[in-house]
């Protein structure tokens, strides 16, 4: 009987140990419904943006940002949130989580003066495969093979999309792009990549721990700061005209709801994953442009977003079928 009945307080003890693993599931299932309406607010902005012709593109992050500062200091107030954190160390990883942040923000809204929407996304959604090779090294996460073959294949869609001369013979014309300017669009749209890499990593290694509005604040004042110093040297305006206030107005209100969703996100699952799930804003990028504009990509341009996409997708599946193998062995030694 004694056996019996420890053997059974065992039992209970080893389902109780279960029991965090069901919830941290359901935090992951969260967390991927999150980064995919946070893809579908970031691509509606885009097509503000578009829509906003002859307007600056970077005078929407001005209002965004300022939206953000007067959003969260009554939140941060409300919360007695300390705004330089518990430690110096944190501080300093909000500073540059917020200067990586902005910057890649920044750099995105200058891809979209040179580039379609379509193409600045697929460029942009590099940034999964970035996150994967940063996150191996920053926070010590697992790097397998297959990530590393998913990895190549992201860059070999990348030159598909990007169709440079020395490889494709500079047959690609296009009315809306000029050689120079789609030039400077790649390089703005791989920038805004690798500074969204950085900045992802640094949310995640900051944790659960940090309130969103806390890591937010300081884009919004180191963004403010950057864009306004932007527009100040290349004498372009700070203020926009009013025919395009309203339109950039819901742009930066999709913009700043994207950025609420995403740093919830990644409070919820593993930088990974979650930026492998942001690359929806691919297909629904894509999808709006062809429904409102009517532009729709080249042949190659489709081929390259598919196999960005694809490789994306298939990284957030290969983290997924590991947990779910976890979590069978475990069961399958617990009936034994």
């Amino acid at each position: 009987m004694r056996e019996r009945n420890t053997s059974q307080s065992s039992i209970k003890l080893q389902d109780g140990n279960i029991k965090p693993k069901q919830k941290v599931t359901r935090s992951q299932l969260l967390g991927y419904f999150l980064a995919a309406l946070s893809a579908l607010a970031n691509a509606s902005s885009g097509i503000c943006l578009k829509l906003a012709f002859g307007a600056e593109k970077t005078q929407m992050l001005v209002l965004r940002y300022i939206m953000q500062c007067l959003f969260l200091v009554p939140l941060l107030q409300y919360k007695k949130i300390n705004l330089f954190g518990p430690d110096l160390k944190t501080v300093s990883i909000l500073v540059a989580r917020g200067a990586t942040g902005s910057l890649s923000g920044l750099l995105f809204a200058m891809a979209l003066e040179n580039l379609s929407l379509g193409s600045t996304l697929s460029i942009y959604y590099v940034h999964p495969a970035l996150v994967g090779f940063l996150a191996c090294i920053c926070l010590k996460e697992k790097y397998s093979k297959v990530r590393g073959i998913l990895t190549l294949l992201t860059f070999v869609g990348l030159v598909f999309v990007s169709q440079p001369s020395f490889i494709f013979g500079g047959s690609y014309e296009d009315d809306r792009e000029s050689s120079g300017t789609r030039f400077l669009g790649i390089v703005y749209s791989l920038s805004s990549a690798v500074f969204a890499a950085v900045c992802t990593v640094m949310i995640r290694y900051l944790g659960p721990g940090i309130h969103f509005s806390h890591s937010l604040i300081y884009t919004s004042l180191e963004g403010l700061l950057i864009v306004l110093l932007q527009l100040s040297l290349s004498g372009k305006p700070i203020i926009p005209c009013r025919q395009h206030l309203l339109i950039l107005f819901l742009s930066a209100s999709l913009m700043y709801l994207g950025q609420i969703l995403f740093t919830l996100a990644l409070q919820r699952e593993r930088a990974g994953p979650i930026a492998s799930i942001g690359t929806s804003q691919l297909v629904f990028g894509f999808l709006l442009e062809y429904l409102i504009l009517g532009v729709g990509p080249t042949i190659y341009g489709f081929v390259g977003a598919s196999l960005i996409l694809v490789c994306a997708v298939s990284q957030s599946l290969e983290s997924t079928v590991k947990t779910k193998m976890k979590s069978c062995k475990a069961q399958r030694k617990l009936k034994m």
